[in-house]
């Protein structure tokens, strides 16, 4: 009987200590790219994480994305922002987490094009355009714990769907957590 009562005992004090190492927020920065339809545009992400338990969490992801290319006639710009919320599922283990999310909210595209050279009046010679769209992003990734506060995301993989156009996202950065639940 002592047995099982000191097995009970330490089985639920190891239960709370690994709740305390459960981050209540999270944070994340980095580098990300984002490529569509043949072409690659270079950025940043940042998101934030509320996590309700061990599993369960909401995020805010916020991220954008510029590529520009250019020759002798022609500057062409075209950038990409996303601001997306939604559910996120995790699992933690000692070394790292995995994680999920399905994030909704909104997207963003700017088209710049400019012709380098001089055309006759009443021609422009340049041209812009920007559409806002409903985005989706579906993905996850996994993070690689750096010590109890700070965890560099390996690789975040995620596709994106906005403005009728198919993405794929890859982020990598390093994670802020604190709180604990």
């Amino acid at each position: 009987m002592r047995r099982l009562l000191l097995f009970a005992v330490l089985f639920s004090a190891s239960s709370l200590m690994c709740a305390q190492e459960n981050p209540k927020y999270e944070f994340f920065g980095g580098y990300s790219l984002l490529h569509s339809s043949g072409a690659t545009a270079n950025g940043w992400e940042a998101s934030g994480a509320y996590n309700f338990d061990r599993w369960i969490g909401v995020a805010l992801d916020v991220s954008g994305h510029y590529r520009s290319e250019s020759n002798d006639f022609l500057r062409f710009s075209d950038h990409h922002h996303f601001v997306t919320v939604g559910p996120q599922l995790s699992w933690r283990v000692n070394r790292g987490t995995l994680f999920g999310h399905a994030l909704f909210g909104y997207g963003r595209e700017s088209v710049s094009e400019r012709l380098l050279f001089p055309l006759p009046p009443g021609f422009s010679n340049s041209f812009d355009a920007s559409d806002n769209s409903f985005a989706t992003v579906l993905g996850g990734g996994g993070d690689w714990n750096l010590g109890k506060q700070f965890a560099w995301r390996v690789a975040q993989l995620d596709y994106v769907r906005s403005n009728d156009q198919n993405h794929f996202r890859f982020s990598t950065g390093l994670v802020f957590r604190f709180g604990s639940r």
